[in-house]
């Protein structure tokens, strides 16, 4: 099926196609090819997976579904849809922390690759909110609340590398794809709050595009992985 075999590149054209018309402006190519990005996405899954929603399998799916939602709000003008955006993308950050979850606990012993992604995410939400906090206003604890489920999605990731069945696909896929929407958002607050420049758009969809494509990916792959090995009760 082409979407096995070349549904990345074709999504990465589209997300070209997306960028491009940011910059020349061409801005009813720029609405639909963003809200096209997720809905792609979603057919790559279910030609590897098919619609599978047995056991954690449909957390996936309601995350996509809330990153589409997120797409859609976020594209009309207006605080209060920006507000219902983050809420979608908050949707997807807690439908993606308890797949993870349930895939590797939190084990003692194993928590070196978590402790090391909270350090990191503590310093990096730091210096952000420190550059905006003037700015947000009422927005504060929105934002705070929204950095708080971004940042435990991203350790939730790390902590997969605690496992050795689940390590490889943590660093490939995983643990990239949460550290691109982490530097995608902090890009959109960045400029939504303080630097106001059009040109900033592109860097935010790009680092968007590529954490939801390596986030599907992971969850193609895990899919593929747990029909190859026999379940012991535990992924650790």
């Amino acid at each position: 099926m082409i979407l096995k075999k070349y549904g990345p590149i074709l999504f990465l054209l589209l997300l070209l196609l997306h960028c491009l018309s940011i910059a020349f402006e061409w801005s009813e190519i720029r609405f639909f090819s963003k809200l096209a990005l997720v809905p792609f996405l979603m057919f790559i899954l279910a030609a590897f997976n098919g619609l599978s929603f047995k056991n954690q399998s449909w957390l996936p799916w309601l995350g996509l579904l809330g990153a589409f939602a997120g797409d859609w709000l976020l594209a009309t003008p207006g605080e209060i849809y920006f507000l219902l955006g983050m809420l979608g993308f908050m949707t997807t950050h807690v439908c993606n922390s308890l797949y993870f979850l349930k895939l590797q606990p939190l084990q003692p012993g194993k928590l070196k690759p978590a402790m090391i992604a909270m350090i990191v995410l503590v310093i990096f939400c730091s210096l952000i909110v420190f550059q905006i906090k003037d700015q947000l206003g009422t927005m504060l604890l929105p934002i705070m609340a929204y950095m708080g489920i971004i940042s435990l999605m991203t350790i939730l990731a790390a902590n997969l590398a605690a496992s050795e069945s689940l390590n490889r696909n943590a660093i490939k896929y995983f643990i990239p794809g949460a550290a691109f929407f982490v530097a995608s958002d902090g890009l959109l607050a960045l400029n939504k709050f303080l630097l106001h420049n059009r040109n900033f758009d592109i860097p935010v969809m790009i680092t968007y595009g590529l954490a939801i494509l390596l986030l599907t990916l992971g969850f193609v792959n895990t899919a593929w992985l747990a029909k190859k090995i026999p379940s012991n009760g535990s992924r650790g």
